[in-house]
């Protein structure tokens, strides 16, 4: 690893060299707008953004609450979950593990797990790179669920976990098919082969030798460092000031999407995939690595909001914007929404964080539009984004109504039970999920647990289906199979937890 710190340390004498002529531009309207947004919606959760063009940050800015009932601001050291902008990083830690000769990218699965026979592929063919590039045609629902959601999961299980691995029947190996599993999948093998857990190889990695003093995979890290967590919040709740019950907590943070950052600590990380192309420099950030991950490794055709989506590089989207070569990736979950994005050849980038999962994903892609905008001198971009920013708060305003109607809509669905509402209770045990509780409580609500996920159930129009928001503001269905007018087993999107009291 020595030669690595050594080229961090050369990157960043050129990061820090002043190389922008000119006034920084002014992003003052940028301001005004977002905190317009946030006072015409009356929904004041966080954003923070910072922008970087010719190896400096040229604009900071923070708004909105952090935590709403304490009405804690957003500031510079304020940490937000970023969700799927994992993926970048863990990519790039593979990238930095093969060039140290500690894997091989085209190794396969059947050699990272010689002991395991994995049914309905052929482990033989399906790679490291494979999984990191979204090409894997394989799918693991549990796993997912296991890692990203109830928390329930340890490394034994884990790897049992990703050993059920199975053919996806969306995407065949060689097709591009977004997933969690891959990241999840690989980084089982990761902590078993460096030896080390994947948090502490990107610590060691990345993090520390580029100095982003505020970036970590362990929420409780940053808890017992004191620093400031951003609370998530949704403006589809019911009541969106309050803060989403489901936080993240250690067993939740994956390798798909597990970590914490500060907008200049990400900032940091942009200046160092822009740093690799500064002129006449050799031995920028992490040198040819950071030049590798950029290649578009898979083809697609789609978009998210303004941007599009023609290739998957090592943990990045690539695609033109504004007629520029972009990289980027985001990161969505319950309350949060990140965006991390750059053009290499005009050596500029962004970042923007919200503690929020609706409104600031349509917030964030008028930022961009904005910023984009004006460091590549688009002509009128000020008077074509106030007019997308006046769209925006009239469709916030649709978006609070239509979401009270179908929240009364779910509310007054039927319950379609075959036995009593008190025959359903009980625990429903997984051999490697764990248990599923259903409990009902003195208003007869029908509640149920599952590790860190818990939702009161509603009626839904099938027999013995009951439909749950263990997710924020998403519905799924829970079955239950009933036999001789015994409830046998629950079913929840493929997996059965069978009834043991």
């Amino acid at each position: 690893m020595y030669h690595l710190l050594a080229l961090v340390v050369a990157i960043m004498a050129v990061v820090s060299t002043p190389a922008m002529a000119g006034p920084p531009p002014d992003f003052g309207l940028l301001a005004d707008l977002i905190q317009k947004t946030k006072d015409v919606t009356g929904h004041p959760s966080g954003t923070a953004v910072a922008v970087v063009k010719d190896g400096k940050v040229i604009y900071e800015g923070y708004f909105g609450l952090r935590d709403i009932q304490r009405q804690a601001p957003v500031t510079r050291d304020t940490v937000f979950y970023i969700a799927s902008a994992t993926k970048p990083f863990l990519a790039l830690n593979a990238l930095l593990k093969e060039q140290d000769g500690l894997l091989r990218t085209q190794a396969s699965m059947a050699q990272m797990f010689p002991d395991v026979r994995f049914k309905g592929f052929d482990a033989e063919s399906v790679t490291i790179k494979d999984l990191l590039v979204h090409t894997s045609g394989i799918d693991n629902v549990p796993l997912v669920w296991a890692t990203a959601f109830s928390g329930v999961h340890d490394a034994p299980t884990r790897r049992r976990l990703g050993a059920a691995s199975y053919p996806s029947d969306e995407a065949a190996r060689g097709t591009f098919k977004y997933t969690n599993v891959g990241y999840n999948i690989l980084s089982v093998w990761l902590d078993e082969h460096i030896g080390m857990p994947w948090q502490e190889q990107l610590d060691n990695a990345i993090f520390r030798p580029l100095g982003m003093q505020r970036t970590t995979a362990y929420i409780s890290r940053a808890a017992t460092k004191g620093w400031p967590l951003a609370r998530p919040y949704s403006f589809a709740s019911a009541e969106p000031n309050r803060p989403l019950y489901l936080a993240k907590s250690d067993n939740t943070m994956h390798a798909a999407g597990g970590l914490v950052s500060t907008a200049p600590d990400l900032a940091t990380f942009l200046l160092a995939q822009l740093s690799s192309r500064a002129p006449g420099d050799e031995s920028a950030v992490l040198g040819a690595v950071i030049e590798r991950s950029h290649v578009p490794q898979a083809t697609l055709s789609a978009s998210y909001l303004d941007f599009q989506r023609t290739g998957y590089a090592w943990g990045w989207y690539t695609g033109e914007y504004k007629g520029r070569k972009m990289l980027h990736h985001f990161g969505g979950f319950a309350g949060t929404h990140a965006h991390l994005s750059f053009m290499p050849d005009e050596n500029i980038g962004l970042v923007v964080l919200n503690n929020e999962d609706v409104l600031a994903a349509r917030l964030t892609n008028l930022i961009a539009d904005y910023v984009y905008g004006v460091l590549l001198e688009q002509p009128d971009i000020a008077s074509g984004v106030l007019g997308r920013f006046d769209e925006l708060h009239a469709q916030a305003a649709k978006l609070r109504s239509s979401v009270r109607e179908q929240r009364g809509v779910i509310q007054a669905r039927t319950w379609n039970l075959s036995q009593p509402r008190a025959a359903y209770a009980g625990t429903y045990s997984h051999e490697l999920l764990g248990d599923m509780t259903v409990a009902l409580n003195d208003r007869q609500e029908m509640i149920i647990h599952w590790g860190r996920l818990t939702a009161a159930a509603t009626g839904y129009d099938e027999k013995d289906k009951v439909r749950v928001e263990l997710v924020p503001n998403t519905g799924d269905v829970l079955v239950f199979n009933v036999d001789a007018e015994r409830v046998e087993s629950v079913s929840f999107q493929g997996m059965e937890f069978v009834k043991t009291r």
